[in-house]
């Protein structure tokens, strides 16, 4: 397998070969505002029922049923993704980027588990709940759960592991990961208050927690074996060696920059024997996850029979069929969030709202769509930042702006910048991404609007998702333009806190207190309906600041083999996930 590796991220070639880029450039310039009308939704948004306090949407259809306890296949899957970031297996140290999803989810285990549709279902804590005053979530964890060691899953466990991430001294040595810093700024105490029962108490309402710590969260919070510290630089260097987790799968081997090899861990807990609906056990018994940046070399995987499942493009679609496979589509998996950083600064241009919503109208998003993407079927210009019609508070209203380019120029010059006179350069920052396929392109696509209908001068620097992770939290990247993959969100509380409602959060867009505000009085609503519409109401003047430039999320296309006889993703997943669907041949 060797051979298939690849490039690294800092040399990786675009995904898109430089004819193809040159052609659709060509097309930016040759047709301008040519529109195309934006395709229905996938699904809508309808609050459900929900343990604790947290309404979750109910619209993705169900696959179709999964056969009853198949026959364990001997052989072995294998999978090829474009990023393993840090390569560190606490999700803590795992910031930047999507890579560390790619490993984290399926090895790990979570205090609640997600259907098939992402809704919370019961998983490591077998029941969860929010106390009246919206302050405590109470946790019920099971016993006789296994770790891939073959020790108890135990209460002293998911206390450790809660304390660790959330607790007040996290704050020292968390600020990397941003979530995990906001909710441990508002954090009271985490305790033991039952025999089978750990507490966690915030000074404010944090109706999203249960979201967090789940499968349907954005992040990967598991729960992890209890060690003698909360923090120690050394015992967390030897759990990245030997990391015991409690998923579906077993690391047995990993080799940096190559692969990651894991075994089926028979005593998954999530299986009827310990009270579940269902055997969520893989279905093989090796699997083979490996690191290959570039997409071409991923499909000529696939089709020499070296690989079963890798992140593609619609553009591969025909090699891959040559070869016997198909493509699978993930449905909302992962949005573009084009973020313009440290724009609270009066010397940057975009301090402006008025600049910030000409880049908005300047770009033709249905031309992207179609023309670099190959059109709905992979991207959908629908939905705003993480917000897809999938997740609560999503209206229709939020989807992004169409081109305009006669209000881009007119914004743009009564803000002081006619013709892009006096602007100073545009830098866009993005990175390959095998999360978001094409992102680069779509970069590049979107500064050359920029040039041709507002006259700036843009420069697109393409660099390392961990490194550009570092740089934004340093502000470094202050005055410019992040491009870059996020997931869609079931609730999108975290993910619009981090970067609108939490005044110290290092990933911030503003300064401004009324927005600060705003996010805080609506997540602190506990009623799931009322909360719901409060949120709608918000995103929308949200939108309306671009802080974010809305485009649009994308359907991933998984390249799958012919030895995968069934395969069904989950939806609002960038990453393999729901590997207990899988049957091989």
């Amino acid at each position: 397998m060797r051979h298939f590796r690849g490039c690294l991220w800092a040399t990786c070639s675009r995904v898109v070969a430089p004819a193809l880029m040159m052609a659709l450039l060509l097309v930016v310039v040759g047709c301008g505002a040519a529109s195309t009308a934006t395709p229905a939704p996938l699904a809508t948004t309808a609050p459900a029922p929900a343990t604790g306090a947290s309404a979750t949407p109910t619209a993705m259809p169900l696959p179709t049923a999964i056969p009853a306890s198949p026959a364990v296949n001997p052989g072995k899957l294998t999978i090829m993704v474009g990023d393993f970031g840090p390569e560190r297996f606490d999700t803590l140290f795992a910031t930047g980027g999507q890579g560390g999803r790619n490993y984290g989810r399926i090895m790990h285990g979570f205090l609640i588990s997600a259907n098939e549709r992402k809704e919370m279902v019961p998983g490591i804590a077998s029941q969860w709940g929010l106390s009246p005053d919206g302050l405590t979530w109470n946790f019920t964890i099971r016993k006789g759960l296994k770790f891939h060691d073959g020790s108890d899953i135990t209460l002293d466990d998911a206390l450790w592991t809660l304390q660790h991430y959330f607790g007040p001294q996290a704050i020292e040595y968390n600020a990397g990961a941003s979530t995990a810093a906001t909710v441990s700024r508002m954090m009271d105490r985490i305790e033991l208050t039952g025999p089978d029962r750990v507490s966690l108490t915030t000074t404010k309402h944090r109706t999203d927690f249960a979201v967090l710590v789940s499968e349907a969260g954005d992040v990967w919070y598991p729960v992890m074996p209890k060690m003698a510290k909360l923090h120690d630089v050394e015992a967390e260097a030897a759990y990245d060696r030997n990391p015991i987790a409690a998923g579906p799968v077993r690391l047995v081997k990993h080799v940096k920059q190559s692969v990651m090899q894991f075994e089926r861990f028979d005593d998954f807990y999530y299986q009827t024997k310990n009270g579940f609906p269902e055997d969520k056990r893989v279905n093989f018994q090796l699997l083979d996850l490996f690191l290959v940046p570039e997409e071409a070399t991923r499909v000529a995987a696939v089709r020499a029979g070296e690989a079963d499942i890798v992140p593609a493009s619609l553009q591969t679609r025909k090699q891959v069929e040559a070869g016997g496979g198909r493509l699978v589509f993930g449905q909302e998996s992962v949005v573009v969030e084009a973020r313009l950083l440290g724009c609270w600064e009066s010397k940057y241009p975009c301090h402006d709202k008025r600049v910030r919503q000409a880049l908005q109208y300047a770009i033709d998003k249905n031309l992207i769509r179609d023309k670099l993407y190959g059109g709905p079927e992979v991207f959908q210009v629908k939905g705003w930042f993480s917000v897809t019609p999938s997740t609560i508070g999503y209206t229709p209203e939020l989807d992004p702006w169409p081109q305009d380019v006669a209000k881009a120029r007119q914004l743009l010059a009564d803000a002081g910048y006619p013709g892009g006179n006096g602007f100073g350069k545009l830098t866009v920052n993005t990175n390959p991404s095998t999360a978001m396929p094409l992102q680069v392109e779509a970069a590049q696509l979107a500064a050359e609007f920029w040039r041709r209908e507002l006259g700036l001068d843009v420069e697109v620097r393409v660099g390392d998702a961990s490194a550009l992770n570092r740089q934004v939290r340093s502000g470094e990247l202050n005055g410019q333009i992040l491009w870059k993959d996020n997931e869609t969100q079931v609730d999108p509380t975290i993910v619009i806190t981090n970067r609108f409602g939490d005044p110290k959060g290092l990933t911030r867009l503003h300064e401004d207190p009324e927005l600060f505000r705003l996010v805080q009085e609506t997540f602190q609503i506990l009623d799931a309906n009322k909360r719901a519409e409060a949120t709608k109401k918000m995103l929308l003047r949200l939108r309306d600041e671009s802080h974010l430039i809305g485009v649009g999320y994308a359907n991933i296309p998984w390249a799958v083999g012919p030895r995968v006889v069934r395969w069904q993703p989950q939806p609002l997943s960038g990453y393999p996930s729901a590997l207990h669907t899988i049957t091989l041949k």
